[in-house]
């Protein structure tokens, strides 16, 4: 069976499929993963085949550009002034960049990108024949080759991710409404055709999925290749508190986050071992840090969290699942209005602390940081939710319900 994987243009959408195409060529299936050119090393390091055909525009220049225009519209309420869309350095005021311009630019780049990476996905199938497609949340590119060649195709999020799902603040109706815009002469497409979802999320925040069949798998953790060092295994005198910051969240709304500083600050009053991992302008935005707070970069997070016993971050659905998948209690200063839907699904649970990170003072990251280390609750709450991801099938196990569905062919 072949198997046709579409995949956009940041890595964090399409990590979660990764074992799941670890599975299929274990069982003796081929998986090539189209993509732009910026991630096919990543998906070759990853043991897939990739095929750089796809384009997409700059994704951190288009969210920066998205949040500017947020603000100078008031949709979006900041503690600083944004960053300049295209030097990444924030303004000294709203009028030092031409947001109107530059959306109206954008748009036609975005336009002409959406075109040829449909038409050169649609060629891949049209030589290659696959017999089902994959598709992130993203890149439904593949979701329209598998209508146009009338094969199935299944829709893998990375977890608390649902198909038409208000509740995230994201508008994908909008946008893909955007997208069909830029493919005249190709049937729309809406999320309400998608028919099955190969869900990772947990049952008990199972996010909304409208008419499509779910298909639950076993969040299996994958955040690029890594080395497991000695100091991971040596038995640990005090509690060990990992702090994650990633990239993104750098990127879009600058290292000088408060709610971050507050964070890492009151876990070094708290006495335990404090685990960065963070970008280096973020580092260095954070000023002198105490000798004994052990700074990383692209260290894999699953390995970083399976000897930890708390974690702080920005509140990706990344972080959150993996955090979920290791059964470590998690405060998530969520900073995108996704983030703080996905930290609140995950908080109903009681594993997670979830705060908006762009608004929470000192002192409230500080009480929550000690709630975090000290109310018991939480901990238990997170093994518990590890315990319910455990028991959802393997990767493994969803094959032989996708060669069911591939077979008709």
């Amino acid at each position: 069976m072949r198997i046709l994987f579409t995949t956009s243009n940041w890595a964090g959408h399409y990590f979660c499929m990764v074992p799941l195409g670890w599975a299929l060529q274990a069982a003796g299936h081929e998986v090539r993963v189209a993509c732009t050119p910026a991630q096919a090393g990543a998906i070759g390091r990853a043991g897939l085949v990739p095929v750089p055909l796809m384009e997409s525009p700059d994704m951190m220049y288009m969210s920066r550009l998205n949040l500017y225009a947020q603000v100078v519209e008031g949709r979006t309420r900041l503690p600083d002034l944004p960053l300049h869309p295209e030097t990444g350095q924030r303004v000294a005021r709203l009028g030092d960049f031409d947001v109107a311009k530059a959306q109206k630019e954008f748009s036609a780049d975005y336009g002409a990108a959406v075109r040829a990476s449909y038409e050169r996905t649609a060629r891949l199938a049209r030589t290659w024949k696959p017999h089902l497609v994959c598709h992130d949340v993203l890149a439904e590119e593949g979701a329209l080759v598998a209508r146009e060649a009338g094969i199935p195709s299944v829709y893998c999020p990375p977890g608390l991710f649902g198909t038409d799902d208000e509740e995230l603040g994201l508008d994908l109706g909008l946008r893909d409404l955007v997208n069909n815009l830029a493919r005249p002469g190709v049937e729309p497409w809406g999320r309400d055709q998608i028919t099955h979802v190969i869900d990772p999320s947990p049952a008990s925040v199972s996010p909304p999925l409208g008419e499509a069949t779910r298909i639950p798998v076993r969040y299996v953790p994958y955040n690029g290749p890594g080395e497991l060092p000695e100091w991971t295994l040596e038995p640990r005198e005090r509690p060990r508190v990992c702090v994650v910051w990633g990239r993104s969240a750098t990127g879009i709304y600058g290292p000088d986050v408060p709610a971050l500083r507050a964070a890492v600050s009151a876990a070094v009053r708290a006495g335990v071992h404090v685990v960065l991992t963070a970008a280096p302008e973020q580092v260095r935005a954070l000023g002198d840090l105490p000798e004994d707070v052990l700074v990383l970069q692209d260290f894999p997070l699953e390995l970083l969290l399976s000897t930890s016993d708390a974690v702080i971050h920005h509140g990706s659905d990344n972080c959150l699942m993996n955090g979920a998948a290791a059964g470590v209690p998690q405060l998530a200063l969520a900073l995108a209005s996704d983030q703080i839907a996905f930290s609140r699904r995950l908080a109903r649970t009681g594993a997670v602390i979830a705060l908006e990170g762009l608004t929470a003072g000192a002192d409230q990251v500080g009480e929550s940081v000690t709630e975090l280390l000290e109310e018991p609750g939480h901990a238990g709450a997170a093994l518990a939710l590890r315990a319910e991801i455990q028991q959802a099938p393997a990767p493994g196990s969803v094959v032989a319900l996708l060669e069911s569905m591939a077979r008709p062919r």
